[in-house]
């Protein structure tokens, strides 16, 4: 079979998810990226690789189908304007080469098969001649908070690098249905990817006691895995309110939101300065506390 491309990984993108360091390159949905590597049309130093391998520098990209680039995706969804008023009443930050939104519930960061819009359609508001707005990090679909846009491609890098090697402090705070055992303590069950078992650490610590028996919570997570919070919170008896993957809701209650929002940033930005950017609880949580 004969190569119709080949990309060799530089030092810029060392350490990027391959379907990022792909969908940048190739500019296809992610959908289509997962399958062409899950059906080989996609090798890595001519090795399957899924699209949540790290690339590294001098790795080796080989691409045996043809694409065609779709560049009017984003720009053909039309956005209604209360969109776009929400999107631009949500930043809580702005420089020459980020961005910083509080993100409401409901809407994904990415797309989906079921999701006819997201936080990365929505990018396209922020474009101009100087700027390729790009998420650097998700959040669930239901999860509230602060959220970073890079502006540019070299953002995006720098964002990606100081993500990778754990550079920015996030700090999340959560509802939650039991009292943890400690008042503060380290959260670092086993966690489940890709039929292997990974480590995460979540630190956390009780905050308030609310009405109900229920108890407010602020985690620091100390790694990137997918709903590690959620997951650790549930495996270790105190789960999530309104969780629908991980919480069985006691006395029937149905909660509308998942009670955990992304409440603080903490980095030091490419010009060297120190960026620190908190944000309010969102009202769901206001009627608990």
């Amino acid at each position: 079979m004969k190569s119709k491309k080949i990309i060799i990984v530089d030092s810029a993108f060392n350490g990027i998810r391959l379907d990022k360091f792909l969908k940048e390159k190739l500019n296809i949905p992610f959908s289509l990226l997962h399958k062409e590597l899950r059906k080989k049309s996609i090798k890595i130093n001519n090795k399957k690789k899924l699209g949540n391998y790290r690339v590294k520098q001098d790795d080796i990209i080989d691409i045996f189908k043809e694409f065609k680039v779709i560049h009017e995706t984003k720009s053909s969804i039309k956005i209604p304007n209360v969109i776009k008023r929400k999107l631009k009443n949500s930043i809580v930050f702005q420089s020459d080469e980020f961005i910083i939104i509080n993100k409401w519930a409901g809407i994904p960061c990415q797309r989906g098969s079921k999701i006819n819009l997201s936080i990365d359609d929505l990018l396209q508001l922020f474009n101009n001649k100087d700027s390729n707005p790009k998420l650097v990090h998700r959040l669930d679909k239901d999860t509230t908070g602060l959220l970073i846009i890079a502006k540019n491609h070299n953002s995006a890098r720098y964002f990606h690098k100081i993500l990778s090697n754990h550079k920015i402090k996030k700090t999340y705070y959560a509802i939650v249905g039991n009292k943890p055992r400690n008042r503060e303590g380290i959260l670092n069950d086993m966690l489940s990817k890709n039929k292997k078992k990974v480590s995460a650490e979540t630190k956390y610590q009780i905050t308030k006691k609310l009405p109900g028996g229920y108890f407010l919570l602020k985690l620091n997570p100390q790694s990137g895995r997918k709903h590690q919070i959620r997951q650790h919170c549930f495996m270790n008896g105190f789960p999530i309110l309104g969780d629908k993957k991980y919480y069985i809701e006691r006395n029937q209650i149905k909660y509308s939101n998942l009670f955990l929002h992304a409440g603080a940033l903490e980095f030091t930005d490419m010009n060297n300065k120190k960026v620190k950017i908190e944000t309010e609880l969102p009202d769901h949580f206001r009627k608990y506390l």
